[in-house]
């Protein structure tokens, strides 16, 4: 029996081209689920709307989060970030923290069984159904064996973070990295993790995180589920990534994209190059969308 599917996709103004190209990609490449869901601030709903069709949603904050989170007024932005703030929390959170809460929201309010997070800035270049791979009995949990350790100081954080959040005891290093561009979520697992926290902390899940300031919501759902036999029986461990991905660097030419696209594994769908390379999504639009690998 196949797990129904959604497909989840927070995203703001400045990657609005690359969305655009994902969304398209989505449309010609990717069938087998229920409803691409895009997640964007109250500010940038009109613009995302028009990406919006029978099977794309767009929602704002106003939907997803508590009326208590909010984002600071514009003059009090700095370095052109944007903040958030709620009673009790502490410090202003940054905009890519309300990134993960609107996708931990989302998969908590919608009806599949299981979620994929996709990033805005990934390009689906082949064939996908994401029934068969999201679907299947076992959901796929992507890991990076070892790959949290002293030369990654950030996921050592978060996922020290993580054990605290869900009072687990850490193991020694190295740990397990859970973080990736296409990475699916089990809705109940996720529940069963959420009530934890909520249960740890005393405080609403959303709220527990703020606090934490420093956390990953995918390293967060590793840690859960793997902690938790009952939750490890639901999933089974993929170790390649469903897309091939450029994470830094120069901007790409068609040369470098045309190569990136054809080390892609079997077992990958999609390219995903870091909107921090500044590679023009026009130009990965002309490349990956008009190959000939609908295999």
């Amino acid at each position: 029996m196949t797990a129904t599917v959604s497909l989840v996709t927070p995203t703001y103004f400045r990657d609005f081209e690359s969305c655009r190209l994902l969304c398209d990609s989505i449309d010609a490449f990717v069938t087998g689920y229920d409803r691409h869901y895009l997640l964007v601030a109250d500010s940038d709903l009109e613009l995302f709307s028009q990406l919006g069709n029978e099977k794309r949603l767009v929602l704002p904050d106003s939907v997803l989060l508590p009326d208590t989170l909010h984002a600071l007024p514009g003059f009090l932005k700095w370095k052109n970030r944007q903040y958030y703030w709620a009673p009790g929390i502490g410090l202003p959170v940054y905009g890519w923290h309300v990134q993960q809460l609107r996708k931990l929201a989302m998969a908590l309010l919608q009806s599949c069984e299981r979620i994929m997070c996709i990033d805005s800035d990934n390009c689906f270049v082949r064939p996908f159904d994401a029934g068969r791979i999201a679907g299947d009995l076992l959901s796929p949990l992507c890991a990076d064996l070892g790959g949290v350790n002293e030369t990654r100081p950030n996921h050592v954080i978060w996922q020290k973070n993580a054990y605290r959040l869900i009072d687990a005891r850490e193991p020694p290093l190295p740990g397990d990295d859970y973080i990736g561009q296409m990475i699916v979520w089990d809705r109940e697992s996720l529940s069963t993790i959420v009530d934890r926290i909520e249960s740890v902390t005393g405080l609403p899940w959303w709220k527990a995180l703020c606090k934490a300031r420093d956390f990953s919501e995918y390293i967060l759902y590793g840690v859960g589920v793997a902690n938790n036999p009952s939750l490890m029986g639901r999933h089974r461990i993929i170790e390649q990534s469903l897309c091939a991905t450029y994470w830094s660097g120069p901007a790409l030419d068609e040369a470098g994209i045309g190569e990136l696209i054809d080390g892609m594994g079997d077992n990958q769908y999609a390219i995903a190059i870091q909107s921090h390379t500044l590679t023009e999504p026009s130009l990965i639009r002309r490349i990956a969308l008009t190959r000939n690998l609908r295999r």
